[in-house]
């Protein structure tokens, strides 16, 4: 009978294990609610608040408008800049007397930038020149552009009939930065749902003595790997689909059909394997929770920002180009951005699943190899 049932018995203990080491995992966060709740609430209000703190349209940006010439074209760029502030309420304009106090208000912050429109304004020159507070981007380039097509439009020959408007075409529905931000906020999830039940458990394992109990057992190195990456992995799991299912309810994806939910379900549990895995091979012979605290941000810093979660890849300069390559959350993006914004189907982040499985097998791995059973 030995002989007949030995063979499996080494899966068989192994599956045991595995299921033990979860139960163990999940009995221990159940009893920290604030934490798992803080770990599921906090990427949506970083949805909310990032998300509606750059979801605006620009309004009254302050500038001064210092008129020179005093003739026919300045007073055309005047009325310009009286539409941009009565129409779009892009700006609010001051007109002031002189480049000199108009710079110092620059200077002071008063204004966001001045529009001189200099002695002799023409088509032929000179032309208005815009001076602006380049310290926020937004802002200079918004009014910068608006206030070129106010003299483009001015200094326009009218003998000569407006060309056709550029054709301009858009691929999908419009979507603002909320929305955008959705899949990265799911991605935010699963990175702080791994870190609870995947770092931060192994190190209170060791620090409380549990790791102690799984000495005595029979169970291999890799069966206590792999308990703690699926526990990991299926915390993670609830956290981003959690998260997945309030963005589908708060923001509009039009573009999403059922098919392409369910796959972004299993991309959030691929993706939470992945980060649960790297954060157990990063953690394998830590022994106090103060690394972690410690690490935590610069972890962050180097998964999150460069996976793409709030600016395109395609910008980075090419040593982050490499280190978003290798990051897992830039696969976990993609896909989800994939799959919600642009509705394409699963066959279209099969590339995505499987650097996503394979680098949680190598990081699980390479775990086994470093893991020591030891307190």
């Amino acid at each position: 009978m030995s002989r007949e049932h030995g063979p499996a018995r080494g899966p068989f203990l192994a599956l045991l294990g595995i299921v033990a080491i979860g139960q163990r995992a999940f009995v221990t966060l159940w009893r920290q609610p604030v934490l798992v709740v803080s770990t599921m609430i906090f990427p949506i209000v970083y949805l909310v608040i990032l998300g509606n703190a750059m979801n605006r349209q620009l309004e009254l940006v302050p500038i001064a408008v210092v008129d020179e010439a005093g003739n026919a074209y300045s007073a055309e760029c005047r009325r310009g800049v009286l539409a941009l502030e009565t129409g779009r309420r892009l700006i609010a304009a001051t007109f002031v007397a002189d480049r000199a106090t108009a710079l110092d208000g620059l200077r002071r912050g008063r204004y966001r930038g001045m529009w001189v429109l200099p002695f002799g304004l023409s088509p032929t020159g000179p032309a208005p020149s815009f001076i602006g507070d380049n310290t926020d981007r937004f802002s200079f380039e918004a009014v910068e552009n608006a206030l070129r097509q106010v003299w483009q439009e001015v200094a326009a020959p009218k003998d000569v009939p407006p060309s056709a408007p550029a054709v301009r075409l858009e691929a999908y529905p419009y979507l603002d930065y909320l929305t955008y931000l959705g899949p990265a906020v799911v991605c935010l999830a699963i990175f702080m749902g791994s870190m609870v039940s995947g770092g931060l458990q192994v190190l209170e394992d060791r620090m409380f003595g549990y790791h102690e109990g799984y000495l005595v057992t029979p169970i291999t190195t890799g069966t206590l790997v792999a308990g703690h990456v699926l526990a990991g992995a299926v915390v993670a799991s609830l956290a981003g689909g959690l998260v997945l299912g309030a963005i589908l309810v708060i923001t509009p994806l039009s573009m999403a059909g059922a098919s392409s939910v369910a796959a972004a379900a299993a991309t959030v549990f691929l993706t939470s394997l992945a980060i649960a895995a790297l954060w157990f091979l990063l953690f394998a012979r830590a022994r106090s929770a103060s690394l972690l605290r410690g690490m935590f941000g610069i972890i962050n810093v180097l998964l999150f920002f460069p996976s793409g979660a709030l600016y395109p890849v395609e910008s980075y300069p090419p040593w982050l180009a490499k280190l978003s390559a290798a990051d897992p959350l830039t696969y976990g993006v993609r896909a989800l951005r994939n799959l919600l914004l642009r509705g394409a189907s699963p066959p279209a982040v099969y590339a995505d699943w499987v650097f996503l499985a394979t680098f949680a097998l190598v990081a699980a791995m390479l775990t086994t190899v470093l893991f020591r059973r030891e307190v």
